[in-house]
């Protein structure tokens, strides 16, 4: 996956505001523009977050019903 986020450094939990450009940056890519299949890897790398964040950030959004796993470590994005 190319790298369509514009974010980089690693996430300090602490740090509320890089939090959130995270935020932004998982809705525009993965919910408005609609990357069509990702991995955590993908995450990992777009947006220079740890495997486990990046695992977290995959949770919220398979439980928000964005994303379902479409095989072991793939995911998709769920058609509206």
């Amino acid at each position: 996956m190319e790298n369509r986020f514009d974010v980089v450094g690693a996430v300090d939990r602490r740090d509320t505001a890089r939090r959130a450009e995270v935020v932004r940056s998982v809705i525009e890519e993965i919910v408005h523009n609609g990357v069509p299949v990702l991995t955590i890897r993908d995450i990992e790398d777009a947006l220079q977050v740890s495997s486990e964040a990046a695992g977290r950030i995959v949770e919220r959004l398979v439980s928000a019903g964005l994303l379902v796993e479409a095989r072991e470590g793939t995911w998709v994005k769920v058609s509206p």
